[in-house]
Parts: C-alpha cells; structure tokens; sequence
C-alpha cells in the first residue's frame, strides 16, 4: 500500500521571528501549537526537555501525528524551507518522552482540549559544535479514528521552529553583515554616491542582513539619521529576528514595516542614514548619504512665477504711441 503523502505548502503555518504570538493556528482546522519557536544552546554532553502544547478546538476528537524534520534554509521573511526527503543522523538526538505519544505514530486530542508533547533533546559528547535546524510537524487526518491509519490522507500541517545551537560558550561567534541600505520610496534620486531627497517629503529605506558566520545570530539595533555633525536627529529600533546561518533576512523596524524618516524644511544639506546591529560578539552597520532640500517648493515657486509673469505680460495694458 503506497503510504505517501503530499502535504499542501500553503497548510503548514510555520514562523521563525522572535516577536512570534504565543501559539500558531491551523486556519480552519482548530489546531495551535504552542511555542511556535524554540531557540536554544546546549553544551555537547548536555540535555533539554521542552514541553509543546498542542490544543484541538473543535467539537471533535482529531487524529494527529507528529514527526520532526530538519531545514537548513530559510527565505527572507524568515519562513524555512523544510526537507521532508532528508533524515540526517542528529535527528535522533530528538525524541519524545510521552509515554503514550511517539514521533511518527498516530495519537488523538479530545475535542476542545490539549496534549502535551514533551520533547527532549540530547547532544552527545562527541557531536560537533554547530547549529542544527528543525520543525516538529503535528499533522491531522482527514479521515476520523475509526478509519485505519494506513493510507491516511494529511489534511493539515502546523510546525514549530527548533533553533538549536551545539556550542561549549553560552554565545558563539557570530558574523552579520548588512548587505544595503537604500530608498525605496519617497522624492529621491541617486546622485554619484549619494541621494537628492525632498525634505518635506516621507522617506522609506530597505534593508537586509546576511548571517555569513556559522551560528544563529539576532538582529538587534537601530535605524538612524543624523546630521552633519553625526548628532543622531531620528531613532528607530530594528525588529529583533532570528537569522540562522547563510540566511538572509529583510529588516523591518518595530512595528514590522519599512524604515522611514519624514524631515522638515529646517533640515537642509548633507545627513545620513544608518543601520546598525550589535550582537555579544559582533558589529554590523551599513549606511547611505542623503541630501535634503526642499526641491518640491523651489520648483512650486519657479513655476509660479513663471505662470504670473505669463498672466502680466497677457494683461499688461499696451502703451499707444
């Protein structure tokens, strides 16, 4: 019996950002899953346990199973891109210690309650000093419980991110790097090495980072502009998120959208603006020179007095000889 099964991307809810709710919802299916990310060093020769809730809220019993499968990339937003082909062999420093509930084996939620599946992991002594990625995958069935499991068709997926780094320091070396910093929108345009901005305009910038080191690393810093004298005139914290390694993340401010400055006519001339990230062990800044001026006015005015000068000449009574 051919017990293959094709899980449709678009039902796995999975997301690693640092500011994540307390628990991912299956849309539609009545499953969450709490925490949705696990992010955690441990020592070679060390263990952790941690519990997972898994809650049905619909008015019937679910069939589910669990598994965990690795990823090792992630898209800019930070959602992985899970391998359900490969079954590396630190995969069995991952168990359950349910008594009842195994990885791989179909167990069932009561309708309107929850399960506990306490997770544990172990790093033996000998295993190599390095991150490893992976989703615990909690899956419904379409059919009910009285139908054999075999051959079960996988209805929905909800995953929970596991962060997890093998490291004897509590803070492994990490390296970011900020890859660019540029308007996207606004009254802009790109002069030689620097921007021409309209200063009484709003600015928006993008930004992103690349974690070229061999360790998950978080992105926490700031967004500034100051002026010629590198007096900081605006502040904007970055949106902290995980990077894990040779990923590449877009970065946000804190409320999860684009940096954005919006200068007044007094700020004229030469400014910057800066993006920083400071980690326990590294420094990442990138940063883009800005003219203000208030092009939109001068060029309002000239047209003006252009227009006038036209209405004078035209109305302008002509002297007779």
């Amino acid at each position: 019996m051919n017990t293959k099964c094709k899980i449709p991307l678009f039902l796995i809810f999975i997301f690693i950002t640092l500011l994540s709710p307390g628990m991912i919802h299956a849309a539609g299916y009545g499953l969450s899953l709490s925490p949705p990310l696990l992010r955690v060093n441990i020592k070679p020769g060390k263990a952790i346990t941690q519990v997972f809730t898994i809650t049905n809220l619909n008015n019937e019993d679910k069939l589910l199973v669990a598994r965990v499968v690795p990823f090792s990339e992630s898209d800019e937003s930070g959602n992985p891109k899970i391998d359900l082909k490969t079954n590396p062999t630190w995969l069995n420093y991952i168990n359950l210690a349910n008594a009842t509930i195994k990885l791989g084996s179909p167990f069932t939620v009561k309708a309107n309650s929850s399960e506990q599946l306490i997770l544990t992991f172990s790093a033996p002594m000998t295993a190599i000093l390095r991150d490893l990625y992976a989703t615990l995958l909690v899956s419904t069935y379409s059919n009910q419980i009285s139908v054999p499991y075999q051959g079960s068709q996988i209805s929905a997926t909800i995953g929970a991110n596991m962060l997890i780094t093998i490291h004897s320091d509590v803070s492994p070396p990490t390296l970011l790097k900020i890859n660019q910093l540029a308007p996207v929108s606004g009254s802009f345009i790109k002069f030689g090495n620097f921007y021409l901005a309209d200063n009484i305009t709003p600015i928006f910038f993008s930004s992103s980072v690349k974690n070229d080191g061999n360790f998950t690393s978080e992105t926490k810093g700031i967004f500034k502009i100051t002026d010629q004298k590198e007096n900081p005139i605006y502040l904007e914290g970055i949106l902290p998120v995980y990077v894990i390694t040779n990923a590449q993340r877009t970065l946000l401010n804190i409320n999860g959208g684009k940096f954005s400055f919006t200068p007044n006519l007094t700020q004229v001339g030469y400014f910057k603006a800066t993006v920083q990230i400071k980690t326990d062990n590294s420094n990442a800044e990138n940063s883009n020179d800005i003219f203000f001026f208030p092009f939109k006015i001068v060029i309002g005015i000239f047209f003006t007095a252009i227009f006038l000068n036209i209405i004078y000449r035209t109305t302008k009574p002509k002297v007779s000889d």
